[in-house]
């Protein structure tokens, strides 16, 4: 049996995507009643991480963050020797190396398995991974990874994939974000999103505009990543740099202004697009303070 731990934007998805193929699955999330929907599907709902381990051969761990990686773990392997874990949540490439030595002590076998796409690849089978670790576990489950993820690229370590999806992370995050500010300074300069288009189609920024443009002008977006998570990831990056002393400042600007859209703004739980909004409505209150004055 397979278990998923987590089965929230992305751990849903992937538990769905393995019932529907028809691997035997259980699940486990911190509320409960957010995994009731995927018995519905056909999964066993466990009542803690200590009983899914118990059912399961694999478990796949879909989570938010270090911390919840490491309760998550703890809890696994102290649960069952022998057991393989996939950890699929974004953490820093240290937490990684700690997990993988972790597994390995208890004896049970360690892969990160961080995969880039949302909701809707995993929905479709279309994600890309980037694996690390034990490649046995890779090499025994390949096939019923290969029902959500669509192709898997091995770099070596567990914290090298957990590293180099913060890397890739960050280019995804600052190509969104400086669609935005483009945006915003076009408009504040009286230019129509026609006109900046019409410019922006003749180069090869072309594709940056289609993946970002409409997404940001949108009032209503699907939601694909949460802010807060976007503002954690970017931190993530900034503190693997510094393990390593390697300065980050670009990285480190874009983690501020996810944080401040976050906790200033309010938007931790909306989608990390919504980051556009913040700053127009930002520039809106200095202006409305400068009047004011």
């Amino acid at each position: 049996m397979i278990g998923v731990v987590g089965t929230g934007l992305m751990g849903y998805p992937i538990a769905k995507r393995l019932l529907a193929a028809g691997y035997p699955v259980v699940v486990w999330n911190r509320t409960r009643e957010r995994a009731l929907p995927l018995a519905r599907e056909g999964a066993a709902v466990a009542e803690s991480v200590t009983e899914l381990a118990e059912k399961s051969e694999l478990a796949l761990v879909v989570v938010s963050d270090d911390e919840a990686s490491a309760s998550v773990l703890e809890q696994l392997t102290s649960a069952k020797r022998g057991l393989d874990v996939v950890n699929h949540s974004t953490v820093t490439p240290m937490h990684a190396r700690w997990a993988h030595g972790l597994c390995g002590e208890r004896g049970c076998r360690y892969l990160t398995l961080t995969v880039m796409g949302g909701p809707t690849e995993a929905e479709r089978g279309e994600l890309v991974g980037m694996a690390g670790g034990d490649r046995e576990v890779l090499d025994r489950w390949g096939e019923a990874i290969g029902r959500y993820v669509r192709e898997v690229v091995y770099v070596g370590s567990a914290e090298a994939a957990a590293a180099l999806k913060l890397a890739i992370n960050s280019i995804y995050f600052s190509s969104m974000l400086s669609v935005a500010e483009a945006l915003l300074l076009a408009e504040r300069w009286g230019i129509g999103y026609e006109k900046f288009r019409e410019v922006a189609d003749k180069l090869w920024i072309k594709v940056l505009l289609d993946r970002y443009a409409g997404r940001l002008l949108s009032e209503k977006q699907p939601l694909r990543f949460r802010m807060r998570l976007a503002a954690k990831d970017m931190l993530y990056a900034v503190l693997a740099g510094f393990s390593k002393g390697q300065p980050l400042p670009h990285i480190t600007a874009i983690a501020q202004t996810f944080l401040e859209a976050t906790t200033i703004g309010g938007l931790g739980e909306e989608d990390y697009t919504k980051v556009y909004r913040f700053l127009r409505s930002t520039q809106a209150d200095r202006a409305t303070s400068t009047k004011s004055g």
